[in-house]
């Protein structure tokens, strides 16, 4: 069973990564995290509200409805041992700034209540990462980008404070609760070491055929390679990723870029199956930022080619390509993420597969509106008929 949630908690979950200096990017399972941002954004379906606000320095809590098509709803709680990041007051009564982005998330004008009480509190945005070690502090204040947009320009380094051993001990705890489903999530996240992190993730459904499942990773982040193991209770599955980068990330020359080359291999007992992928990735961060990914499944014969492009500062583009040797079955994707100024985003995705797929996000002093469309070819024998509206999705967030 799969559980969708708003923008708000997985906007704290990177921003504690990134105040302990955990490097989120530095993963195989984030491999081709660039390209995935600019094409593979979710059109909201049918018409929800979810509002996200601080209780308190270390809790927060998160609400989600949801009309059309049909009523549901979901409460969330998430707390940490550090206070997580909130915006400063000049930035609310300001209003529009100018901020860079990427596919994640901010906190709130009511967040002024839970304001960091020393500048070193206020950490930089998530999606600004790629700017290099000290952006412009606007770009740290706006909400919508911090929201939204950027995560293509995630960076190699941690993005935050060093490891140290300050950071051990640091956790994070997020439970979910889902009534009209009968059902409950919950995580817990706790740093083991400087470079180490154990994460306990769970699922609990109630009813006639209860459930309870639980997923265990161990994971370690260093500058030069990254592991992770993972069991879980659901078939029984084991699984094993790396990475490992070449060249200089750590501050050398980024215009020269890196390399970086990993693989995933997982098998589970229950269903006496498994599978592996390899990839390889380039990535260049000046002047603007340019990837190229390549990964492969040869058990399931899967190709993926992707190469996500900055053409400007508030504009990148990207292009994926699909390719299946066994049922030469293939998918040509490209799109576009352009921030039209501070307080409006517009994202747009064609795939000769999946038709077009428009994205719209606008921000109102608390509150960001966000309106999404999808049109795709008719099929079914006759002659080709132009593109027709699939779905419409309205969502309305607000940070109290």
């Amino acid at each position: 069973m799969v559980y969708t949630t708003s923008d708000y908690f997985p906007f704290l979950i990177r921003q504690f990564h990134r105040e302990t200096g955990w490097d989120e990017a530095n993963s195989y399972a984030a491999f081709c995290r660039a390209p995935r941002a600019v094409l593979d954004f979710a059109i909201p379906h049918g018409l929800s509200v979810s509002t996200g606000r601080s209780v308190g320095s270390h809790l927060n809590s998160q609400l989600v409805f949801s009309m059309v098509p049909s009523t549901a709803s979901s409460i969330g709680y998430l707390t940490a041992s550090r206070p997580l990041f909130a915006l400063p007051p000049a930035a609310s009564a300001a209003g529009a700034v100018d901020g860079t982005a990427a596919g994640a998330d901010g906190a709130a004008a009511g967040a002024e209540r839970a304001l960091p009480q020393t500048q070193s509190d206020i950490v930089s945005n998530p999606a600004a990462e790629a700017l290099g070690p000290a952006p412009d502090r606007q770009q740290q204040q706006d909400l919508l980008q911090s929201i939204r947009a950027g995560m293509w320009r995630c960076s190699w380094g941690p993005g935050g404070p060093p490891h140290t051993a300050e950071h051990v001990g640091q956790y994070l705890m997020v439970a979910q609760m889902y009534p009209s489903l009968a059902s409950m999530t919950g995580s817990y996240t706790v740093r083991r070491s400087a470079t180490s992190e154990l994460s306990i993730s769970g699922v609990s459904v109630a009813g006639a055929q209860p459930d309870l499942q639980f997923v265990v990773q161990h994971a370690t982040n260093r500058p030069r390679w990254s592991g992770e193991a993972t069991f879980g209770t659901s078939g029984q599955l084991f699984g094993l990723r790396g990475q490992y980068n070449l060249g200089d990330g750590d501050g050398g020359d980024r215009a020269q870029g890196r390399l970086s080359v990993g693989g995933e291999v997982y098998y589970g007992a229950q269903e006496s199956s498994g599978g592996m992928s390899v990839g390889v990735r380039y990535r260049q961060d000046a002047p603007l930022v340019s990837e190229l990914t390549c990964v492969a499944n040869p058990l399931m014969g899967h190709v993926m080619l992707a190469c996500t492009r900055q053409l400007r500062e508030r504009l990148c583009a990207a292009a994926q390509y699909d390719f299946n040797a066994f049922s030469l079955c293939s998918e040509l994707a490209v799109g576009a993420e352009w921030q039209l100024d501070a307080s409006s985003l517009v994202r747009v995705r064609w795939s000769d597969a999946r038709g077009l797929r428009c994205l719209v996000d606008a921000r109102l002093r608390s509150m960001v509106l966000s309106a999404g469309l999808e049109l795709r070819g008719g099929g079914g024998g006759g002659a080709a008929q132009p593109g027709l509206r699939r779905s419409f999705g309205l969502q309305l967030q607000w940070f109290l």
